[in-house]
């Protein structure tokens, strides 16, 4: 099968864009933030992405707070993390671009498969590009971004990208990491925040060895969470494996633009969900006035415009990943 484009309409209407060629299928919902809803790798029939089990996706009025429209998935988290402001207005939680209508284009010339999907912001003079591009049957979802400052000054911001992923026991997470800062925790075996350790290991006198292998995924059952920064990243991938399956995806982006990655890992204790989330975020902290204050905060110009382009790329036959290698336009997993 070559690559293709389809659009259509869920039962409430909305309509749904997707691209899909022998590896991988992915859909979104342009009117509900451009939201990605799936993301499958066909050869294992299996979705990705994490589903909020008690929600469905859909639209959001401006200004909602993020986690009570939370239906899991992959968005777009610009220009804040965290509640903030923008010369002297307040920004949502999660920032803007998720609770705002996206228009897109979509087209196939049989080689390659695209969708083109932008939006503005509201209170951020801005506007926000994304092309998502399949090629014939690669296992790579390429998204290329492009975000332009429509303001008469300059526009500082933070920028995350936040796909949530399913996860069981059996998944490990990889990333090209040493120092790792604990931003958030709800149990001491999660670590306390503000505290540093080196990946994977996290202190932990409760276990006989001492340290906790952060890689590895907790069931459900274990009622814990925390989002840990990972504050020196050596490389730009972030990768999930399920080592039963030998099965998985990367995550791969400029380290020059995303230099920080973020670990949500909820394990049965936020709202009794299970799922990893592993974002690549130009900045920490997220919220913009205390990345401004660190010196981590990017800005763009007047008439200022950042490009850069970021891969899904899902991998086989590895128990886990210790590397990435580009090799023109060929992106090898290791």
């Amino acid at each position: 099968m070559t690559a293709r484009v389809a659009v259509a309409w869920n039962p409430s209407g909305s309509e749904v864009v997707s691209l899909e060629n022998d590896a991988l299928r992915v859909s979104l919902l342009p009117e509900a933030g451009g939201h990605i809803f799936e993301l499958v790798d066909r050869a294992a029939e299996r979705d990705l992405l994490w589903h909020n089990p008690r929600m469905s996706p859909r639209p959001a009025p401006y200004g909602a707070y993020f986690d009570d429209w939370w239906s899991g998935g992959w968005d777009e988290i610009f220009p804040s993390g965290d509640r903030g402001t923008l010369h002297g207005e307040l920004l949502p939680y999660m920032g803007e671009l998720w609770c705002v209508p996206w228009t897109t284009e979509s087209w196939s010339d049989g080689d390659e498969a695209v969708i083109l999907g932008s939006a503005f912001g509201t209170v951020a003079p801005a506007r926000f590009e994304r092309r998502l591009s399949l090629r014939g049957d690669e296992p790579v979802l390429r998204a290329r971004y492009r975000i332009e400052n429509l303001d008469v000054r300059p526009l500082p911001f933070t920028w995350g990208i936040h796909p949530a992923f399913a996860v069981t026991p059996n998944h490990r997470i990889d990333l090209p990491a040493r120092d790792m800062l604990v931003g958030v925790s709800s149990d001491p075996s999660m670590g306390a925040p503000g505290q540093t350790y080196r990946w994977p290991h996290l202190p932990d006198a409760t276990l006989p060895s001492g340290a906790r292998d952060m890689s590895r995924v907790r069931p459900r059952e274990d009622a814990v969470f925390a989002g840990h920064w990972a504050t020196d990243l050596q490389a730009g991938w972030l990768a999930l494996t399920d080592s039963a399956a030998q099965r998985g995806v990367a995550i791969v982006f400029d380290p020059g633009v995303f230099k920080h990655g973020w670990l949500w890992q909820v394990y049965g204790g936020w709202r009794g969900h299970h799922h990893v989330a592993l974002e690549p975020w130009t900045s920490h902290p997220q919220q913009l006035e205390d990345a401004i204050a660190a010196g981590r905060a990017l800005e763009l110009g007047v008439g200022g415009v950042l490009e850069t382009e970021v891969a899904f790329v899902l991998h086989q036959g590895l128990p886990a990943v210790t590397a990435i290698e580009q090799r023109g336009g060929t992106i090898l997993v290791r």
